[in-house]
């Protein structure tokens, strides 16, 4: 079996540099989807470039969970500390990748252990793996997720039956898991106050590499921690970091004092936007919305080729006295009323964009305002049947509220979309 065309499509879904990809790990992942649509080498070579959900799948087969709750310690130990001598309102930590969920789970313990209540606690868990999600939500656990002793306030935070260990509510509550390609920079919105990322960046090539530290230090408030793996200490970060000289751990702080004001702090729909042409990538940021809809699984849409910014985007930005990435940035703060009021102006005054549309959009389902949302994604959509993010996130919400047919039609599109995007 010839493997570099596959390893090819992984590389752009994943990031991970070629040699990364075992072989037989990649063999084995080919055969049973192969095995699962009937299909042979060739077939499914075809299906891949054609379906961006069979790509889903098959990293789905290659991802391999490997983690357990307080895995090395030592980096929980100075989280606490960090944590307790922050005076902020909240404490916020980026798990990402997550995986099954042992990492998130034990910075929510860790800091609950320090004396945080939780109301001053928030932590995001990013993971491609919707399968290793949904065993993260569950909270249930074999003894394999328990290779290291578990700290004394964690005892209590587990109940045993049978032959696994079931995570209390109290501990669960306080993770928010979304499924995201990090390496595509799908990652919560807002910053935070330490981020894990352990084990992923010595997998991935260069680009990549230089791409993802890039967003952490964005994704950091100044002055905040970012854990890596213990053969992670690479040269990569001291443009932003200055390393953590602390026995038993790998850390970074970023570079500068004090720390930014907090971003909102309420759960997220996923948005897509253009990042800088020297990373080559589409990023996917999440936008706060209402608790209501903090319980439903929310969704990525990986791209199939990453977007460049046009020179009609930034015409349409320099036309306005608020420009895009200005209204962007109010939103990011949490003012979403503000944020909308300028959109509308905008609108008033230049006349219907689909691009502004699009953020109205977005900023509706941030106020919980569904039908809003769907007639301004509709309208963007009017103005440029291929506009791609339009597209997908009227998909989501009409298959939210049942429509499936046209979820389905919607869907369609984005795929033509893409293509079309893939082949230009």
């Amino acid at each position: 079996m010839n493997l570099e065309p596959f390893k090819k499509i992984l590389k752009r879904a994943m990031g991970l540099a070629p040699d990364s990809l075992g072989k037989s790990g990649v063999k084995h992942a080919l055969q049973v989807r192969m095995r699962e649509l009937g299909c042979d080498e060739a077939e499914y070579l075809n299906v891949l470039r054609n379906d961006e959900r069979e790509v889903a799948e098959l990293v789905e087969e290659v991802v391999v969970p490997e983690t357990w709750f307080f895995r090395d310690t030592k980096p929980f130990e100075l989280l606490s500390e960090t944590a307790v001598s922050c005076r902020k309102d909240s404490f916020k930590v980026l798990s990402a990748p997550c995986s099954t969920g042992e990492e998130p789970y034990s910075v929510a313990m860790a800091l609950m252990g320090a004396g945080l209540p939780k109301t001053r606690i928030r932590v995001d868990a990013v993971d491609i793996s919707t399968r290793a999600l949904d065993k993260a939500k569950k909270g249930v656990y074999t003894e394999n997720s328990f290779r290291s002793a578990l700290p004394s306030y964690a005892e209590g935070c587990f109940e045993k039956k049978e032959q696994v260990r079931i995570l209390t509510d109290r501990v669960r509550n306080i993770v928010n898991f979304y499924p995201g390609n990090i390496v595509e920079g799908c990652l919560p919105l807002g910053q935070y106050d330490a981020i894990f990322c352990r084990n992923l960046i010595i997998y991935l090539d260069n680009n990549s590499r230089e791409c993802l530290v890039k967003l952490f230090s964005e994704k950091l408030k100044l002055g905040g921690l970012l854990f890596v793996g213990h053969a992670e200490a690479l040269p990569i970060f001291n443009k932003y970091f200055t390393p953590v000289r602390r026995p038993g751990v790998f850390a970074f702080k970023k570079k500068g004092a004090g720390m930014t004001e907090d971003a909102t702090s309420r759960p997220a729909v996923v948005e897509r936007v253009k990042d800088s042409p020297e990373c080559g990538r589409s990023t996917c940021l999440v936008h706060s919305v209402s608790d209501k809809a903090s319980s439903r699984t929310k969704r990525i849409i990986f791209p199939a080729k990453p977007r460049m910014v046009k020179d009609a985007d930034v015409q349409v930005a320099e036309k306005q006295k608020f420009s895009l990435k200005d209204i962007k940035v109010l939103a990011d703060r949490g003012e979403t009323a503000k944020a909308l009021s300028l959109c509308k102006e905008s609108l008033l005054a230049d006349g219907p964009q689909p691009d502004v549309l699009h953020l109205c959009g977005l900023l509706y389902e941030a106020q919980g305002n569904s039908v809003k949302a769907e007639e301004c994604y509709d309208k963007a959509i009017y103005l440029n049947p291929k506009h791609l993010d339009s597209l997908i996130h009227l998909s989501l919400l009409v298959e939210t509220r049942g429509d499936k047919r046209k979820a389905a039609l919607l869907r369609n599109r984005v795929q033509r979309a893409e293509n079309q995007n893939e082949a230009g």
